[in-house]
């Protein structure tokens, strides 16, 4: 419940935006202000450096059980702009308690990485966007009679949208797909563990444009 308290309001924020330009659109055309003089409206600057942070919550498997919890963590990246098309580098880091416990183990994803390329079409303060890049994840089995821990490399791709709330200031909702593969974890008294260390994270943000 408290991911869904956390990811909802940013969600919702977002689509009382979207749907109040589809209503504008609908309402009789007034005089562009900037006709007479010769010049565009303006656009919402997204180019910079920019950090922050974000929170929510993930899930996937160990092997046949389901995994899921929190995540949270900080972001910084850099955009360019050219009109509305805004393109840009991310790096992120998040501390993670996805994980399962049954008899035997107990599962965890302790944190997650990665390195990604975004981009996006600014409509105003309304930015829509598509990422992917390079992903690292650290994966620890605890099973009867000792642990177990590896660190997984491979890809992440995922898409959202972000909002500018005021010149400086941007929230985000965003979902991320990593796909780090399966790998057999030692259990030292039932044998291997297969774990799939592909996660799914649905999470909200806010960063600072310096």
């Amino acid at each position: 419940m408290s991911i869904v308290r956390m990811i909802v309001p940013v969600a919702m924020l977002l689509t009382v935006s979207v749907s109040g330009r589809l209503h504008a659109a609908d309402l009789p055309s007034r005089s562009d202000p900037y006709a007479s003089t010769g010049y565009s409206a303006p656009v919402a600057n997204w180019g910079g450096l920019y950090a922050g942070a974000h929170a929510g919550g993930g899930f996937g498997k160990a092997g046949p059980a389901s995994t899921s919890g929190m995540v949270a963590g900080g972001q910084v990246g850099y955009n360019l702009q050219a009109g509305p098309v805004v393109a840009g580098v991310e790096a992120d880091a998040s501390v993670s308690g996805i994980s399962n416990t049954s008899f035997s183990e107990k599962t965890r994803q302790k944190w997650l990485v990665s390195g990604r390329a975004r981009l996006g079409y600014a409509a105003g303060n309304i930015m829509p966007y598509l990422t992917g890049g390079v992903a690292m994840a650290a994966t620890e089995i605890k099973a009867l009679g000792g642990k177990a821990s590896s660190t997984r490399s491979g890809y992440v791709v995922g898409g959202g949208a972000e909002m500018m709330m005021a010149p400086s200031v941007t929230v985000r909702a965003e979902y991320l797909h990593y796909g780090l593969g399966d790998a057999d974890y030692p259990g030292p008294l039932l044998g291997p563990v297969k774990v799939d260390n592909s996660i799914n994270v649905i999470r909200a943000g806010a960063n600072y444009k310096f």
